[in-house]
């Protein structure tokens, strides 16, 4: 059977690959994106299962799924204002991904599919950094928090469950690594400035995950909370779902800078 060997969090802050080029070993998301790095190309995934959230290059308000789930050959990235990148493009794992519907459906969770996608910043500014080869094949799912009213933290760890058995019961062999792409706390172009953060709520965030606590955070995940901490603050809940697959297996590696944390997980054991 598949198995989830590692799985791993980061922000996707769009113009850091331009301040990490004009100012190389340092930044300290830099340092904290190596650190992610090293444990991903340690586990050896052969597929990564990514949970993310669209900033209105694949969806927009007149059609935003809840959850969608990226059924794909290929995908390639789009240009972004902000985000200076290399055009890159990646395999996606199609067999498995369409498997993960059905499975889905099957368990009470209506996903909505998508066969073409543009990769944006929300992916690939953390693979940029951890997987620059792009040589792993992605499975993308979007959650639609971006446009509330979002899903509840408690159904997206519920999913993160559904994940697990999934993989577990899936026929092959594969390793599976799963990314939760956001920050726990950011405004971007609100009434607040950007460089504020919600520095409680972040610490509130890294005791629990420090502590395994990850049904805590979603208890405490709410809209409200989620609001408070930022007009983009829902990326928890793509962090909540990989929550919901761990199986209370404490990070080998935790860390943040302001609103934004970054963390991994080792989980070769089965745990």
């Amino acid at each position: 059977m598949a198995k989830i060997v590692t799985a791993f969090g980061t922000p996707h802050t769009p113009f850091l690959p331009e301040q990490v080029s004009k100012a190389p070993g340092q930044l300290k998301p830099e340092a904290m994106m190596n650190e992610v790095r090293q444990r991903l190309e340690k586990a050896k995934p052969d597929v990564i299962i990514v949970f993310t959230s669209d900033h209105f290059v694949n969806f927009f308000y007149d059609h935003f799924p809840a959850f969608c789930i990226g059924v794909i050959d290929e995908a390639e990235t789009t240009p972004e204002t902000g985000c200076n990148m290399p055009h890159y493009s990646l395999r996606g794992h199609k067999k498995m991904a369409a498997a993960l519907h059905r499975a889905a459906l099957k368990s009470n969770f209506d996903l909505a599919t998508a066969q073409e996608i543009k990769l944006e910043h929300t992916i690939m500014v953390p693979l940029h950094f951890i997987t620059p080869d792009m040589n792993i094949p992605i499975i993308p799912i979007y959650n639609g928090g971006l446009a509330p009213p979002a899903p509840s933290a408690r159904r997206c760890y519920s999913l993160g469950r559904m994940v697990r058995r999934f993989v577990e019961d899936w026929d092959g062999d594969e390793r599976v690594a799963l990314m939760a792409s956001g920050s726990v706390s950011l405004e971007v172009g609100g009434p607040r400035d950007t460089s504020w953060f919600d520095e409680p709520w972040v610490e509130t965030v890294k005791g629990l995950i420090r502590k395994g606590d990850y049904q805590g955070v979603a208890r405490r995940a709410t809209e409200q909370k989620m609001l408070a901490a930022g007009n983009v603050a829902h990326e928890l809940l793509n962090w909540t779902t990989v929550f919901g697959a761990l199986d209370g297996a404490l990070p080998d590696y935790l860390d943040s800078q302001r609103g934004s944390v970054f963390a991994a997980w080792d989980l070769e054991d089965g745990r």
